[in-house]
């Protein structure tokens, strides 16, 4: 066998090893998502996969190994083709378009159930919070600071724009409240400007007043 067959038989092992674990995250992401961490097994991941479960033990170690590899892959919640918005009407269609109906048919819900749907414990606690954390920086940097509220405020309302578009998931999956289960982005993305204007335009507002 000549040195340029040996080379094509490597580069095709490689696409299919690519290819392999490229079926097993999305498998896992579906499972993570609609059925969470305690009911997902691996098992049931790798036959979504349509692969024997020793590959997926092969790749990913453990279930724990699997879901940090499912995260890491996961979509970006607010910049999904590496852009962060620019300022609030920005933000609002982002957000818009990300929890809105059928936003994410290749999971069956929004990716961040995944993150929902998992214990709070250990690494894994620590890997949801870490995630949350980031979506919340997306949105302080996809605006400009106020220049009188500190720190501390600006990251509670950051976190109060997760808390909307993860309260907006939830009650999809959840309770299918309507109108808001079949919203899309034209009538999400007005009143998510409003909402988002007050949270991140306003100046502070005394509890006093």
């Amino acid at each position: 066998m000549d040195e340029e067959t040996v080379s094509a038989e490597g580069a095709g092992q490689r696409r299919n090893s690519a290819a392999t674990r490229a079926a097993l995250l999305r498998a896992a992401h579906g499972r993570f998502i609609r059925l969470g961490y305690e009911r997902t097994t691996l098992r049931d991941v790798a036959g979504d996969a349509g692969v024997n479960i020793a590959l997926v033990k092969r790749y990913f170690g453990s279930k724990e190994g699997l879901f940090k590899a499912a995260l890491a892959a996961n979509p970006r919640f607010l910049d999904p083709d590496g852009h962060v918005p620019s300022g609030v009407a920005g933000l609002a269609d982002a957000l818009a378009s990300q929890f809105s109906a059928d936003a994410w048919p290749e999971f069956g819900e929004h990716p961040v159930l995944m993150l929902l749907r998992t214990p709070d414990e250990g690494d894994l606690g620590d890997l949801r919070r870490a995630a949350l954390q980031d979506f919340a920086r997306h949105v302080l940097a996809s605006v400009d600071p106020l220049p009188d509220v500190g720190t501390t405020e600006r990251e509670l309302r950051s976190q109060l724009v997760v808390a909307l578009g993860v309260g907006m998931a939830v009650l999809r999956s959840t309770v299918a409240v309507q109108p808001l289960g079949d919203a899309g982005p034209r009538e999400l993305a007005p009143l998510l400007r409003l909402a988002l204007r007050a949270l991140l335009e306003e100046p502070r507002i005394d509890a006093d007043t």
